[in-house]
């Protein structure tokens, strides 16, 4: 296999472009195992966060499938975001019904203690992951799904609550499918930032019952809004 160390763009784009030709010009096919983070670290000269963080957006996308414990296979060769939005909505509605169903029933209540229990370091980190966020364009799927991914992550942080962190983690680890299936819908990005904003204010303000509900209702209106991709997803 052929490396070329990585000197442009934000290094994590570049190590994706990277795989991506690693898998094209070596005819990689799906269930191939690719070279272990550390020898991709040396391989593209880039540090292992770069990398982790590059895989991270394969997965999501669906190019790869990393197996803790057994290394990094290509699931597919072109990733899964190039699928019709209705087709790929109505071949996976079960599994993003139960993302959604999941996360209805534990996320407003990490809300509520996040309110509790925010700091000062907490507030930054979100107010700068909505930034960033705000900053992509509506095509760069797999950099808003994962910052999207992020900010939720932030907000059960801010919980202080370790047991329903690891909780949050493992639903973001398995399933990206109900992310995958939002950000998709035009202009979701965009409506997703200001629901993120607004979460913001009632955490600064500990305003537990409103972001309990925010919460819910910033995923109720992605449930509603994936639902509009697909007839077959309405009678389910």
């Amino acid at each position: 296999m052929d490396f070329q160390p990585v000197t442009k763009k934000r290094l994590s784009e570049s190590v994706v472009e990277n795989i991506k030709e690693l898998i094209e010009k070596n005819n990689l096919e799906v269930g191939s195992k690719l070279p272990p983070e550390q020898e991709l670290a040396k391989r593209f000269q880039v540090g292992k966060a770069s990398i982790r963080e590059a895989l991270r957006m394969l997965e999501i996308t669906g190019v790869v499938e990393v197996k803790p414990g057994k290394g990094i296979y290509v699931n597919a060769i072109t990733g899964d975001l190039v699928v019709p939005l209705s087709t790929w909505v109505s071949t996976n509605k079960d599994t993003i019904l139960k993302h959604f169903e999941a996360r209805l029933i534990i996320e407003p209540e990490i809300a509520v203690l996040a309110a509790r229990r925010i700091t000062e370091e907490d507030i930054r980190k979100i107010e700068r992951n909505i930034q960033i966020q705000k900053s992509f364009s509506e095509n760069e799927f797999a950099a808003i799904i994962q910052a999207d991914i992020e900010f939720h992550s932030l907000v059960a942080e801010s919980a202080k609550n370790e047991t329903l962190i690891m909780l949050f983690n493992s639903i973001a680890k398995i399933s990206f499918h109900g992310w995958k299936a939002a950000i998709r819908v035009k202009g979701r990005n965009q409506s997703a930032v200001k629901e993120h904003a607004k979460l913001l204010k009632m955490l600064v303000q500990k305003d537990e019952n409103g972001v309990r509900t925010a919460m819910r209702n910033h995923m109720l209106h992605s449930i509603r809004l994936i639902k509009k991709q697909s007839a077959d997803f309405m009678e389910t």
